[in-house]
């Protein structure tokens, strides 16, 4: 049902977790594909794709758009990882928001007043990559204002 895109780049050390929140979703068929955007990795990036069961695209997002086979994209940073149960909020916003994006709640990993302002801070204007996005394929370049998830993606701290 989605596609599920990662811009790399030397990610191997933050990649594992990220790819991880998504097993649950393509047991299930919601993530019919992972595809890593990658800008020339030279560490184990691209091994880690493969043990993953990800298709590696050589170049940036749009390229790795360009190959995605789902109506629906969840573009997100090596660094996320998604909280349990981010699944059924997408699903649910797949199936009723058609035209309209989607992004999840900043979540910063680590306690503290710090990681409480990046959040609260992440929280108010336009969302950035860490918060991810879920865009139909269709409009892809071309998204308003998104909506916000209840679903939080994660971020080191």
């Amino acid at each position: 049902m989605i596609s599920v895109i990662v811009p790399t780049r030397d990610s191997a050390a933050v990649l594992g977790p990220c790819l991880s929140a998504l097993v649950p979703a393509a047991v299930t068929g919601l993530v019919r594909e992972v595809i890593l955007a990658d800008g020339g990795s030279g560490d184990a990036t691209l091994a880690i794709a493969q043990d993953a069961g990800a298709r590696v695209v050589a170049g940036d997002v749009a390229a790795a758009v360009a190959t995605a086979k789902s109506g629906w994209l969840l573009i997100l940073p090596p660094t996320t990882r998604l909280e349990p149960g981010w699944e059924a909020e997408v699903d649910h916003h797949v199936n009723r928001f058609t035209g309209r994006a989607a992004c999840f709640r900043l979540a910063v990993d680590g306690g503290g007043p710090v990681a409480r302002l990046r959040e609260w801070f992440g929280g108010i204007g336009a969302p950035t990559p860490a918060h991810g996005l879920l865009v139909e394929r269709a409009r892809f370049g071309a998204v308003g204002a998104p909506r916000r998830l209840g679903a939080r993606a994660f971020v080191p701290g």
